[in-house]
């Protein structure tokens, strides 16, 4: 008898989940009164803004996910990664559109 070996293996494709819940954190986390985002670019002093910033490590990890689709968590981060750039972008239409 043959052995298969489906196994995966760590990478940098398991990066990608690890940035795609990093990158949510970053424009959801909401504390004291500032979104995580604002905590950190204030730390770091830069004023840009969290969705845009959001959506380039979203973007990242969407890229890194897909290039390295057999590392180990790779698809889940896939798969985050596609589900907050919907839900920034969204977002942002419909505040466009009701809060003219």
């Amino acid at each position: 008898m043959t052995q298969i070996n489906n196994s995966k293996k760590w990478g940098i494709g398991s990066f990608s989940l690890i940035l795609s819940i990093f990158a949510s954190m970053f424009s959801f986390t909401f504390f004291n009164g500032k979104y995580l985002g604002q905590h950190i670019l204030n730390s770091i002093g830069l004023s840009l803004p969290i969705a845009i910033i959001s959506l380039l490590l979203l973007f990242i990890s969407l890229f890194i996910g897909y290039k390295y689709k057999n590392d180990y968590l790779a698809k889940s981060g896939i798969i985050i990664s596609v589900i907050f750039i919907f839900i920034i972008i969204a977002l942002t239409i419909t505040s466009k559109i009701f809060y003219v």
